[in-house]
């Protein structure tokens, strides 16, 4: 018994002193590596426990003035695997060992085959093909399904619980290994989590929006306003194992990310689908190559429509040709023709120049200006006053009054009205125009310039321009941003943020009566009377233009810019449209008062009553109350 007790302490001892020299040699060798590890060493273990991630800031939506929601983000997943730890041809990084690690293999290409639509062996296939980069390095990173959505990851998530539920039941009945099995089996399959930009209206104001990817805006606001919309990304700083599972977060490591300011813009969803609906419905009647057509208030500059044809879906903006991307109500300028000529006649008047009443001889179609240069009319006439110049748009007219005040008055009227400089406004792509320096002014430039040639304006400028004569002589800068939000703090006015809008006066309020007075007269009795409303009383110009030929000085014969302008109702203006219509087919109708008329005075009609506005037109004050037979009747309406 003696000796028993003798052995025992002896082998307790001998334990005792094992355990205690590797305590020694395991504490020697702690301090070895903390004194002669090198820099790589610790480079090298720290790449393979510590993950930095990103934490993606969501990108905030845009809405319309009305609220409703033209650009927003969604969710995504996208599965991915790490082929080197699933197949772990060393032995290294699996969790688990031998032949577990195969059947583990296989229990996963059995779980996600069909969620990818294939076989278990396909699935097997693809992870052995991609298991080395081509310089023969392991390959940790697999994409398996990109840009998934959430039902897709919740199916995955419910068949990964089935598995760990299987391995609960496994270790309840002994069977230790199959558990591990079950659980390590998905250990390899993970999802990256980002957003999508989507568009919930499809094509609706496509250009003016723009796209963008997930990380930035590309073309329109989306890229104009990308600081505002993208916020600021965090990042995350995690201890890993050598499965790829977060262990715990240093919380040193933590940054939260910032969420983008929520946008609205001053874009009305209502006007802005009548401006679409009529543009489209113009651009299919007359075969039109492209079109822009943009409505303004003219009392503050707010943008409420601005439409483009050919339209831009956003979500595939791939299925529309990249030169119908842009905003061309923005970017694109054009020779204007006679919707030019109201702006020269109101700038005459403000001068002394000249008065409506005064007298002009027309030379019954056919004249030659001061140097020699014939210039024609579609329709011959005498005597017209300065008012019956612009009801009948007649280019003889216009060159004398341009002739009578010079280049200087004339070259300085053209900028007083905001061409040839940008419009101010936040849309990318804002065009000055092609307007010369007056000091490149030449008489012929002149007689052009009169009548709306030889300059280059877009559709947003001849609108704001034409804001003028509704906002008693004022010229505003065109908003289309109208609010910002940061993710839970107030809602800031754009001007807040950006300054007030600038305002210059351009004319007196009694010239802009007496404009509006004679722009009238142009939809009563002369090249506007297609486009008269039933219900208002509405003033405007219409235009039509010959195009250039590049790198030729002359124009098509057959070849136009057709395009109107109109504000309404003429006592109190409320709306400013214009309506650009860009190569209509000659064969079904090119003058700016059949083409584009119309459509401009729908918008502005159906605008008008969706705002409640009283009617003021009826058949005391409409010469064409009832004639709508006669008027499709009418040939001739020129410019």
């Amino acid at each position: 018994m003696l000796n028993l007790l003798r052995r025992a302490n002896w082998l307790s001892s001998l334990v005792l002193l094992a355990a205690a020299a590797l305590l020694v040699g395991l504490l020697g060798r702690v301090g070895w590596l903390q004194t002669h590890v090198t820099r790589g060493d610790l480079q090298e273990l720290r790449a393979q426990h510590v993950a930095r991630v990103a934490i993606m800031a969501r990108r905030a939506s845009i809405y319309t003035s009305d609220s409703t929601l033209i650009a927003g983000s969604v969710r995504i997943y996208s599965m991915y695997a790490d082929p080197g730890y699933i197949m772990d041809p060393q032995g290294k990084l699996n969790a688990l060992s031998g032949h577990d690690v195969a059947e583990a293999r296989r229990v996963m290409a059995r779980t996600i085959a069909p969620l990818l639509n294939c076989t278990p062996d396909a699935v097997m296939a693809t992870l052995k093909a991609h298991l080395y980069y081509k310089d023969g390095s392991l390959r940790r990173f697999l994409w398996l399904k990109r840009g998934v959505d959430y039902s897709f990851y919740a199916r995955f998530a419910s068949l990964r619980n089935k598995l760990q539920k299987k391995a609960m039941a496994d270790i309840r009945h002994g069977h230790s290994r199959q558990a591990e099995i079950y659980y390590h089996a998905l250990d390899g399959i993970r999802f990256d989590r980002s957003t999508r930009r989507v568009y919930p209206l499809g094509s609706f104001a496509g250009q003016v929006i723009g796209f963008a990817n997930s990380q930035t805006g590309l073309q329109g606001l989306e890229n104009q306003l990308n600081a505002l919309l993208v916020g600021r990304q965090g990042d995350m700083v995690y201890v890993k194992d050598a499965a790829e599972r977060a262990l715990w977060i240093d919380k040193h490591g933590y940054k939260p990310a910032n969420d983008g300011m929520r946008v609205w813009l001053t874009i009305n969803s209502t006007i802005q689908g009548f401006a679409e609906e009529e543009l489209d419905k113009a651009c299919r009647k007359f075969a039109a190559a492209s079109a822009s057509a943009v409505v303004m208030n003219p009392r503050n500059g707010d943008i409420l429509a601005m439409a483009n044809y050919p339209p831009l879906n956003p979500n595939n903006y791939q299925g529309t040709p990249e030169k119908y991307w842009r905003n061309r109500a923005v970017t694109d300028p054009f020779e204007p023709g006679s919707v030019f000529k109201p702006f020269n006649v109101a700038w005459a008047l403000a001068h002394h120049v000249v008065t409506l009443d005064e007298m002009f001889n027309c030379h019954e179609g056919r004249y030659r200006d001061p140097t020699g240069r014939l210039i024609t009319d579609v329709d011959g006439y005498g005597e017209l006053s300065v008012t019956d110049i612009l009801v009948h748009s007649s280019n003889i007219g216009m060159t004398q009054v341009g002739w009578k005040m010079g280049i200087p008055l004339l070259a300085a009227g053209v900028r007083a009205f905001g061409f040839g400089r940008m419009t101010g406004c936040a849309l990318p792509g804002d065009s000055p125009g092609l307007v010369r320096p007056e000091a490149q002014w030449t008489r012929g430039t002149l007689t052009s310039a009169s009548f709306g040639y030889g300059v280059g304006v877009t559709a947003l400028q001849l609108a704001r321009a034409f804001c003028v004569f509704g906002s008693g002589g004022l010229l505003p800068t065109p908003q289309i941003v109208q609010a910002v939000q940061a993710p839970g703090g107030p809602v800031y006015e754009w001007s807040q943020l950006a300054g007030p809008p600038q305002w210059r006066r351009i004319i007196s309020r009694h010239v802009c009566h007496e404009m509006r007075s004679a722009l009238e007269q142009v939809m009563v009795r002369g090249t506007g009377q297609y486009s008269i409303s039933r219900y208002y009383r509405l003033f405007g110009k219409t235009g039509t233009a010959n195009l250039a030929i590049p790198g030729a000085d002359r124009y098509h014969a057959h070849q136009y810019n057709a395009t109107f302008i109109a504000g309404g109702p003429t006592p109190y203006p409320r709306l400013i449209c214009v309506v650009a219509v860009h190569k209509p087919n000659p064969h079904l109708g090119h003058y700016g008062g059949t083409v584009a008329g119309p459509a401009c005075s729908k918008i502005l009609e159906k605008s008008l009553l969706y705002m409640q506005v009283p009617p003021d037109q009826g058949p005391q004050t409409d010469p064409w109350w009832g004639k709508e037979a006669e008027m499709k009747k009418l040939k001739g309406l020129a410019h």
